[in-house]
């Protein structure tokens, strides 16, 4: 079982990527572009985003204070707030929003979309990546009477669910737990009822198949991945 564990790590190590390349391929182009990362962690990625579009002004917001002090650092505009309360960000200032494993730790979706649209200018694109209700293994996890493996987390303390995974996923539940997980076609409901146009949806990643059959999977049937990637406009 122990085993299992790590090649389940090893998917997840391979997902994230994918999801990052992804979302570097849907960045905008413009060196005057404003960049907003939310959960921007300690900056890395968000450097990295900042270099596909061009822009050296790149805005950080992460409630991590220990992480943020390092994408300060990095050149980063940072702001220490929490997602879930109003972004201290000027109206219709902003070219482009990533939010990457972000809106399933939310406990206020209405904010997050709301505030996206605020300061959003016209044409501005958000990029939303996170885990899908929907996807296959979840559903296999209903089906077996378990608690879907994207959460929501009841307890920061056990692992409840998870099978057979129940020992890999103890202890990650603590400091940000999933309180808000979807189906990708929730998200992109959600978007478009904030009047966002969304422009692309990719799935990514379908437990526990390997890569290579995964990625073929996922391109045949995005809404039963195990990740989507979703970009719209304003």
């Amino acid at each position: 079982m122990r085993a299992f564990g790590k090649y389940i790590g090893y998917l997840g190590r391979v997902n994230e990527g994918l999801i990052e390349q992804m979302v570097l391929e849907s960045l905008p182009k413009g060196k005057d572009s404003v960049y907003l990362d939310l959960g921007c962690g300690d900056g890395v990625k968000t450097l990295i985003r900042a270099s596909h579009i061009g822009t050296g002004d790149v805005i950080g917001i992460e409630g991590d204070k220990n992480l943020l002090s390092a994408a300060k650092n990095g050149g980063i505009k940072t702001y220490w707030t929490d997602i879930n309360l109003p972004w201290p960000i000027n109206d219709v200032s902003v070219d482009c929003i990533t939010a990457t494993e972000v809106v399933e730790h939310l406990s206020d979706l209405d904010n997050f979309f709301s505030e996206s649209k605020r300061i959003l200018k016209p044409g501005g694109k958000i990029i939303i990546s996170t885990e899908n209700l929907a996807g296959y293994h979840n559903i296999f996890a209903l089906l077996m009477g378990d608690q879907p493996y994207t959460g929501p987390y009841l307890s920061k303390v056990f692992s409840v669910g998870h099978r057979p995974c129940s020992k890999f996923y103890q202890g990650k539940n603590v400091a940000y737990p999933h309180l808000n997980v979807m189906t990708t076609k929730a998200l992109r409901q959600l978007l478009s009822r904030y009047g966002f146009k969304v422009k692309g949806i990719s799935g990514i990643g379908f437990y526990p198949l390997p890569p290579f059959l995964a990625s073929l999977l996922a391109s045949f049937d995005k809404y039963h991945a195990s990740y989507c990637v979703v970009v719209a406009e304003k």
